[in-house]
Parts: structure tokens; sequence; C-alpha cells
């Protein structure tokens, strides 16, 4: 067998085999068990490695995002020594002195090359789409499935270890605006299967985290409605003009207020 061939087919391998967590805490495992990937500063700097999903990063700009644009003189010679640490963490096998597959040097920078679906954030957003199709598709049960599954992979906050990193703030929003849609979704499923009290139970606690939401409360009117309690729905579409009254000096909008006027019918 070609050497060459064998080094790529084991390079391949290595790489199928690195899983990674952003949802919650950072966490990296391998077909061994999880990864020891070192301090906090080592875990930010995989966490915008990961981000960028195979794209290199300028040493520069990890810089500058690891140390809030001000970098102190040795910035560089600790992002190298992080990225050694990385490397051997990654890539245990690796032979001394021999080339990265994982975590790669490029002419733009420093890159991370596995696989998209290696990461948790890509799996929950694409379990999201594939529950959203199984619902239109009249699959309910299995749209269940599939919406558990995603909401499973949460552990806490999304990117936990670099909240408080600027480069961080878009996809941190991007994300939990996503576990919202499926928390909704979940909801509208629970009603397809004619699950009221749960869809009425969840889509409070959706009312409660996302007070301001209209999407959340039209949910729980229209769960509380399919249950029977007509009366409370029209009493939550109340709590809810008082709540945008006070806050926002408006009223809840037109979906909201057909929703009601057609409870009332």
């Amino acid at each position: 067998m070609d050497v060459s061939l064998s080094v790529r087919s084991s390079q391949a391998a290595s790489r199928r085999r690195l899983e990674f967590g952003l949802l919650g805490p950072l966490v990296a495992r391998s077909g061994n068990g999880v990864l020891d990937v070192g301090p906090p500063k080592r875990r930010v700097l995989l966490i915008r490695l990961l981000l960028e999903r195979g794209h290199a990063v300028p040493l520069e700009s990890l810089c500058d995002d690891l140390w809030f644009s001000r970098p102190p003189r040795g910035a560089i010679s600790s992002i190298h020594s992080h990225i050694s640490r990385l490397r051997d963490a990654l890539e245990p096998d690796r032979a001394r002195g021999g080339a990265a597959s994982v975590l790669v040097r490029e002419s733009m920078g420093y890159a991370l090359r596995i696989p998209p679906e290696a990461q948790d954030a890509f799996r929950f957003e694409r379990k999201l789409g594939h529950a959203r199709r199984l619902l239109g598709e009249g699959r309910v049960t299995a749209a269940r499935l599939e919406i558990d599954a995603a909401l499973a992979l949460w552990r806490g906050a999304a990117l936990a270890d670099a909240v408080d990193h600027p480069f961080a703030a878009q996809e941190i929003a991007r994300l939990e605006e996503a576990l919202l849609l499926a928390r909704e979704l979940r909801v509208t499923i629970l009603m397809h299967e004619g699950n009221l009290e749960e869809a009425v139970l969840s889509a409070e606690e959706l009312t409660s985290r996302t007070p301001l939401r209209e999407v959340s409360w039209e949910l729980l009117m229209r769960a509380l409605y399919m249950s029977g309690r007509p009366a409370e729905a029209l009493q939550r579409y109340a709590t809810l003009r008082r709540l945008f009254s006070e806050e926002l000096g408006m009223d809840p909008g037109p979906r909201l207020q057909r929703l009601q006027a057609a409870i009332l019918r």
C-alpha cells in the first residue's frame, strides 16, 4: 500500500473522530473520550477557530480577539504556544515534527480542518431544519423525535467560554435565536400531536423566557384555545397588551389581534 495514501487515510480518520461542543461549555472529544484542551485562553482560541468553519484566521486577528484588541507584547508567542498544545491534544498520534492535518498553518493564518458535522451547533441547525420539513410533510411523530434530539444537544449557554468576547457576540445571538425557534417549533409539533397540556406548559415557559416575543404568546393562546380554555387565552392577550403598553408604548401586532378576534368569535 502506498505510504502517502496510508498517511492521508489516517489523517482523514483522525478528523472524522473529532467532535466539538459549542452549545454550552466548550468540549472536545475524540474516539478515546474527552480531550483536555487546556486553560481558558486556549479554549477561547479554539472557539475562535471553530467559528470560521475551516477558514483561516490571521494571526493578528487572533491576538486582537483573544485580548480584546489590546494584545500584550508576547501575544504572538503565546498564540504559537497555544497552537502547539492544541495540536498535541487534537492529533496525539502525529509524528514529532510531522505536518499537522487538523490545526493547520496557511498563508492567511491558522485554520481547523474538520467536517462541519463535527460541531454540535451544525448538527443542531440541521436537525432543526429536518424537523421543520418533517412537520410540513405531516410526519408529526418523526418531527417530534428530531426536534427533541436537536434540543438535547444543548448543555448550557452557547459559546459559554467566550461569552465576554466581542467576536462571539453575533454567533451567540444567532444560536440563541435558533434555540428559540426550535422551542417554538416543538410547541407547534405538540399541538399537532394533540399533546395540548404539554404544549401549554412549554408555551408558558417560552413567554416567561422572552416576554416580549409575540410568537411565543401566539403559541400559548392557540394551545389554550385548543385545550378548551378560551377565557384563559383571552386573559393572556390582556396580559400581553398591558406588557406591550408599559414596555413598548404600543399594542400587540396584527397577527395577535386577529387571533384575539377569532377567539372572541
